[in-house]
């Protein structure tokens, strides 16, 4: 090759980073969604608790649930996976926001929000916000 010639790349075969990353998360929330059925039934009616520490409920259960299997939807493009990963990163966020505001007892009756679940909301929503935006700003050289 010669000085004058443009370098050539092979195109890249396989699916993109934000996707195994988008495929990683959904399963992290599938499998989340299954612990929190496990969990079972509480003892004397009293709220739910997984591992001691995270305050579960029906409806977070049903979110968790519907949230994986959309992120797995999602992988199937890297476009979809990286959008897929800014719209919930962002619904994270906004949840984890709100659990550090005194909210009135009908919504923390049915979505608990105890410390540790507003850590991870926070955590979840900043990390898949990174992710998705960071790749929706990379410009590829060719689209997947």
């Amino acid at each position: 090759m010669t000085a004058s010639e443009p370098e050539t790349r092979a195109p890249r075969r396989g699916p993109a980073p934000v996707q195994g990353m988008g495929m990683l998360i959904g399963l992290l929330f599938l499998v989340l969604a299954a612990l929190e059925l496990m969990a079972g039934v509480p003892d004397g009616g009293g709220p739910r608790v997984l591992f001691g520490v995270l305050a579960v409920s029906g409806v977070w259960t049903l979110v968790h649930l519907l949230t994986g299997a959309a992120a797995v939807f999602c992988t199937r493009s890297s476009c979809w996976a990286a959008r897929f990963l800014v719209v919930a990163g962002a619904c994270y966020a906004v949840v984890g926001l709100a659990g550090l505001l005194p909210l009135p007892h009908a919504i923390t009756d049915t979505l608990p929000l105890n410390t540790a679940g507003v850590c991870l909301d926070l955590a979840l929503g900043t990390g898949m916000l990174i992710l998705g935006a960071g790749w929706l700003r990379r410009r590829p050289e060719q689209p997947r």
